[in-house]
């Protein structure tokens, strides 16, 4: 990579990271989708300075082909290095415009999100033996994560501090570091009160104290792939045969949300969506909810049930 190149690249993750602020995990994305498109660039003997729409182009077929990419991890790619050129164009002027104007963003077919029933998250939690200090535990984590609709980084980083069990809200830090306050359900809250009353401080190593809500069989805090794997092993146990994730616990909390006649707005504030875009993906629900109240309430359809048509 040309030493200049290297030196914007630079810039570029340090201002993700701390002006942006965006996740580790989001900045080793950019990085390393950044790292492959100058590996590219070296492969074919140029740097940014000589990079035109064809150079891009010629790119993007190639991983497009010879990865197999799927079209959002594409669009990612794409995404990654439009990012970067307008922090040049912004930042030094940098006469990149075309090659931004270039590189149209992938139109991603948008699908359903997968939930569960209400009679399926009820399984999923009553599948979990709440006898030990561990079966307990996972028991107050799932309860709060389907009752606040918190992303799978948000819950393994609360701390006790956060819960604000008078007010029944916790306190939660999600992308960019952003807080928002979320409300949690009555069933979350008698499982939250003995957790961290009775329970909490057992799982605790000696010598080890810390302020994280949920501890591990170590004492320390969870992983997301700890979370993912706890709840693959309890909807076997309930017998649930959908692909089952934590985000997928998220979809359900926002999709019970919305059949109960929340709106979409208040559902961005909870699920802490930056655009109500990205909330919109639920509209399906929401559209669903308003047939079934015109089905129910309208006049003539009240008319027409009860054999009155008007003749």
């Amino acid at each position: 990579m040309h030493p200049d190149d290297t030196a914007r690249l630079r810039k570029y993750l340090d201002f993700v990271k701390i002006e942006k602020r965006l996740s580790r995990n989001s900045v080793a994305a950019y990085e390393s989708d950044l790292e492959q498109f100058f590996a590219h660039l070296d492969a074919v003997g140029k740097d940014l300075a000589a990079t035109d729409h064809l150079t891009l182009t010629d790119y993007l077929i190639e991983i497009s082909k010879d990865l197999k990419l799927k079209d959002r991890s594409l669009a990612r790619k794409i995404s990654a290095i439009r990012g970067f050129l307008r922090f040049l164009l912004e930042r030094e002027g940098a006469p990149v415009t075309p090659l931004i104007e270039a590189m149209e963003p992938v139109k991603l077919a948008r699908t359903l999100p997968v939930f569960l029933s209400p009679d399926e998250m009820q399984g999923l939690l009553n599948a979990i033996d709440t006898s030990t200090e561990q079966g307990f535990r996972d028991r107050t984590m799932f309860e709060l994560f389907y009752s606040s609709g918190l992303r799978v980084s948000e819950l393994v980083g609360l701390k006790v501090g956060d819960l604000f069990p008078a007010d029944r809200v916790i306190r939660v830090f999600g992308k960019g570091a952003k807080e928002r306050v979320v409300p949690y359900s009555d069933d979350a809250a008698r499982y939250l009160d003995t957790y961290v009353g009775t329970m909490r401080h057992k799982l605790m190593k000696k010598g080890a104290w810390n302020d994280i809500l949920f501890l591990n069989r170590s004492g320390k805090r969870f992983t997301r792939q700890g979370i993912w794997k706890k709840l693959k092993e309890y909807a076997k146990v309930a017998g649930i045969e959908k692909d089952i994730s934590p985000h997928k616990l998220r979809h359900t909390f926002a999709t019970h949300l919305l059949e109960g006649g929340a709106d979409l707005r208040s559902l961005q504030m909870l699920l802490g969506h930056a655009s109500i875009n990205t909330t919109e993906i639920y509209t399906h629900v929401e559209q669903q909810h308003i047939k079934n109240e015109f089905n129910r309430l309208h006049p003539r359809r009240r008319l027409k049930n009860g054999g009155n048509d008007g003749k």
